[in-house]
């Protein structure tokens, strides 16, 4: 049976509202219209749907058995445009960040805070990595997107955008005091034992 599905739209608020003007009013349309599309509803599916009276319309036994289904159905396509609403405006829903260590706490932790005053309905899910784990988990669809420090080698399928600038400090303990009054070169940094995030140059 090809009915335009919008009659059902149409039957479901004139159903709720037992009452044409009313449904016409609720659907943004007029009460010729919404007569209109009942009559070829009803012509189409060979019922009658509608007992018209005093008070408005009542449901016929066909009407109600339809109304239940048309109901079902409406409230189903209603919650999933509430859904995609939701999901439109950030209202609900989760995200997947992978993190290295120094971006979570030099840029990230601050930027989440603040996103999640904005928006309490998003659930957060934050992965410490590595920057090459939390590359591969982008590429792997593990998490939506990654914060890392550099350097990053990321291949030409992922998209990487620089956030924030940052600049290490050298940092020893009392044994190399006497290195704070010299000036040395990167080279001669590497023939001391050093900690850092990338590989020793």
């Amino acid at each position: 049976m090809d009915v335009n599905f919008e009659y059902y739209k149409i039957f479901y608020y004139v159903a709720r509202y037992k009452n044409f003007t009313k449904a016409a009013q609720a659907l943004g349309s007029s009460q010729p219209n919404v007569t209109r599309a009942m009559n070829c509803l009803e012509q189409q599916i060979n019922s009658t749907l509608f007992v018209r009276n005093n008070r408005g319309i009542q449901l016929t036994p066909e009407g109600e058995k339809l109304y239940i289904r048309v109901t079902a159905a409406m409230t189903q396509l209603m919650a999933a445009e509430e859904e995609l609403a939701d999901s439109a405006s950030l209202s609900h829903g989760s995200i997947s960040i992978g993190a290295s260590e120094t971006a979570l706490n030099i840029f990230l932790l601050d930027k989440l805070k603040a996103f999640h005053m904005v928006n309490p309905g998003i659930r957060l899910k934050i992965y410490n990595h590595s920057t090459p784990e939390a590359v591969d988990a982008v590429k792997n669809g593990l998490v939506d997107f990654a914060v890392v420090s550099s350097p990053v080698y990321a291949d030409s399928s992922l998209k990487t955008v620089v956030l924030h600038s940052f600049q290490e400090i050298l940092v020893g303990g009392t044994t190399f005091t006497a290195l704070g009054s010299q000036e040395l070169s990167i080279r001669e940094l590497t023939d001391y034992p050093l900690i850092c995030l990338a590989e020793r140059l």
